[in-house]
């Protein structure tokens, strides 16, 4: 199943025209169901809050969930760890904390989608089973002297790269002050995904660390199913479902590209 990592969050620029947390909130859930709709998983890595994004996404789930007849009876609300996770959730949350500094929220929202958002809680692999996570060495070698909060969440961006395979990231919004690390979060999700060799679209019309993210020449030169002119008019468009289109467009021959490229090789 192809996934898609979905990478918003409000910023400045977005505020001036118009896209408050609100709205951006609306536009996540948008892209969320889109993906849905289209068989592919979405994944997120988002902190929660009451009010943050991930409450209305896990508000989306239990409702996904409630059409589908999947909410199931007598649950036990069992907290997963990363390596007990399985393909079957269509969204999935990884947050850098352990299982016991889960939120609420984020409990209920295990306990309430009925199977559909899974969060993973990786902190305790992070701190004691470092060596099993997907690309540990990488990890080793781009983590270098961090340490804290920066290296929990530089680790969970490049776990998240492990997941998307086969998959890509979306990125759009960021904020560009405040930030934890050396570089808005956005913008380092950005790089990774283009070091990682995952299809990367940059929705920089609503401005912010995404639009910073044009600025990496590597974007404009790698592949992502779309042509110089499409992934001009992404970047500066604010029309989400224009977005969803040319996204969706890219995507699918970037499945094309990776299904004939398997059909070579296992003719070797």
């Amino acid at each position: 199943m192809w996934s898609v990592g979905i990478s918003v969050s409000p910023c400045a620029d977005a505020a001036r025209i118009g896209y408050d947390e609100r709205q951006i909130n609306r536009i996540v859930i948008r892209m969320a169901q889109y993906f849905l709709d289209q068989n592919m998983r979405v994944i997120f890595g988002h902190d929660w809050r009451e009010d943050g994004v991930m409450r209305a996404v896990a508000d989306f789930a239990e409702a996904v969930a409630a059409r589908a007849g999947s909410v199931r009876e007598g649950s036990d609300g069992r907290q997963p760890g990363w390596t007990d996770h399985d393909p079957k959730p269509r969204m999935l949350n990884v947050v850098p904390t352990g299982k016991e500094s889960l939120s609420r929220t984020a409990l209920e929202a295990n306990r309430d989608s009925g199977g559909v958002l899974r969060v993973i809680p990786i902190g305790d692999v992070l701190k004691h089973q470092f060596e099993l996570l997907p690309e540990a060495g990488n990890l080793r070698d781009d983590l270098g002297e961090r340490s804290g909060r920066v290296a929990e969440l530089t680790a969970l961006r490049i776990f998240i790269m492990g997941l998307l395979d086969p998959g890509c990231r979306i990125c759009l919004g960021g904020k560009t002050t405040g930030y934890v690390g050396r570089e808005p979060g956005v913008m380092e999700e950005a790089r990774l995904a283009l070091r990682y060799g995952k299809p990367l679209y940059l929705m920089g019309g609503f401005g912010g660390a995404s639009r910073r993210a044009g600025r990496f020449r590597d974007y404009w030169n790698t592949e992502n199913g779309l042509n110089e002119e499409q992934k001009a008019e992404l970047f500066e468009t604010t029309d989400v479902e224009r977005a969803l289109r040319l996204i969706s467009a890219g995507i699918q021959d970037c499945k094309g590209f990776q299904y004939y490229k398997e059909f070579d090789e296992s003719w070797d």
